[in-house]
């Protein structure tokens, strides 16, 4: 669970004007009853209310920035002052029935302000209490009073606690924020990617037909080299040579394989599907691959609410551990790659692409290894481009295909930066 905070501010906001407009509907319905002094209290605060909530909205809503720390902290202190006006109006017999409203006060503070800050709060609530307690009504300090104050002070220290768990277990997430709103995709950025779409296009079918032209008799030449090898008078040369040719067989029979999974990267099966339940299966497959550096690690961070997106599990998993297997691969030893996904705001993608008219999911993987050589990063994405001596160089052009096929697109970070993939696919419907 995360805290919105503008949601908040907003629920706080109609809270505080319904109580002070109802505080002085009550006030002059029962001006019969009530002073001169009432009246005027009731009155000020629905005009304090209206005018602190209209310079707090403008401050928020207006101008669409968040709240700053000040203003965090302005919002319960005026509240314990709306509610000691209450409180002060409707006294009677020793006691105000609206007291507990302190208690409301203190708990949305823990949602706006540090956890320090609550016992600051209610240690300032608790002295406008306890003075107009005293000073306003003329009161003798009574068990029921300090009762009340405990009660207040009890309520702090379990809100304060509350919201440190809240905020501690929601650091995740806040840094999940702040890494995935640097992400911008630009009008350019699209064009080049769309391109790089088209060129790939053009060279799966050419590479769909050449698979599908050599593994037959491929698997021909293999079984023919077995069989070769079973005869009696086979000498043991002769084994050993057909041992070699049904080795390389089978070698480049998997190649074969990469390059129809490259050429078939068509969606067959399309369902709502949980991206961070993928990722972090592929994360987990990509760590039990042999050869990585000793202390390897792969460390996730999403948002507690499922990414959910529309499309095939199989391709979309692909695409993922082969980014993941990248990095683990390149990472020194004890290296860690960050894996973190979250939904991407309006203003991060280019106007007019309808495939993220509903919103679009970002999965990065980072890794700090030693980076893409200059002399490939154009053709990154490139069929049989690689760097790896046992590599087909189809790793990458596999993603690329597979994020094309659900309407999405993936990027690298720049030169200079550590090594960033940036995978955008549109929001579920």
């Amino acid at each position: 669970m995360t805290v919105d905070t503008q949601r908040v501010l907003r629920g706080l906001y109609i809270g505080r004007i319904a109580l002070a407009a109802a505080l002085f509907a009550n006030t002059m319905l029962s001006s019969s009853s009530l002073n001169r002094t009432s009246q005027i209290i009731a009155a000020g605060a629905l005009f304090s209310a209206v005018l602190f909530t209209a310079i707090s909205l403008l401050l928020t809503e207006a101008r669409r920035r968040p709240a700053t720390p000040a203003l965090l902290y302005l919002q319960p202190v005026f509240d314990m002052m709306l509610v000691t006006a209450t409180v002060h109006v409707t006294w009677s017999g020793g006691q105000s029935q609206l007291a507990p409203l302190y208690i409301l006060v203190i708990a949305v503070s823990a949602l706006l302000v540090p956890p320090s800050g609550v016992p600051l709060i209610t240690s300032f609530g608790i002295v406008l209490y306890f003075a107009d307690a005293m000073l306003g009504h003329g009161g003798n300090p009574s068990t029921e009073l300090f009762l009340q104050l405990a009660v207040f002070a009890v309520v702090a220290l379990s809100c304060g606690v509350l919201a440190a768990r809240l905020r501690a277990a929601n650091s995740g997430h806040e840094a999940l924020a702040a890494g995935v709103a640097e992400f911008r995709l630009r009008e350019a950025d699209m064009k080049r990617l769309s391109i790089r779409a088209a060129r790939l296009e053009g060279i799966a079918e050419m590479s769909a037909s050449l698979a599908h032209e050599i593994k037959n008799p491929l698997a021909s030449i293999r079984s023919a080299v077995e069989q070769l090898s079973r005869m009696p008078r086979a000498t043991e040369d002769e084994k050993i040579l057909s041992g070699l040719v049904q080795r390389e067989s089978d070698r480049m029979a998997r190649v074969l394989t990469e390059f129809l999974d490259f050429a078939r990267t068509g969606v067959t099966r399309v369902e709502s599907l949980n991206l961070t339940e993928i990722a972090r299966n592929a994360g987990r497959l990509a760590m039990s691959h042999p050869g990585l550096q000793p202390g390897v690690r792969v460390v996730d961070v999403f948002p507690p609410e499922p990414l959910i997106v529309d499309g095939d599990e199989d391709l979309i998993h692909r695409a993922v551990f082969n980014l993941l297997l990248n990095a683990v691969q390149a990472s020194p030893p004890n290296g860690e790659v960050k894996l973190e996904g979250g939904e991407l705001r309006s203003h991060q993608l280019p106007p007019g692409h309808d495939q993220f008219a509903h919103g679009a999911i970002a999965l990065i993987v980072t890794d700090r290894g030693a980076g893409i050589s200059p002399q490939i990063r154009d053709r990154l994405f490139d069929p049989f481009v690689t760097t790896k001596q046992a590599g087909s160089g189809l790793g990458l052009s596999i993603v690329q295909r597979a994020v094309e096929a659900h309407s999405g697109l993936v990027t690298v970070s720049p030169p200079g930066e550590d090594t960033r993939f940036t995978l955008v696919l549109p929001k579920s419907k």
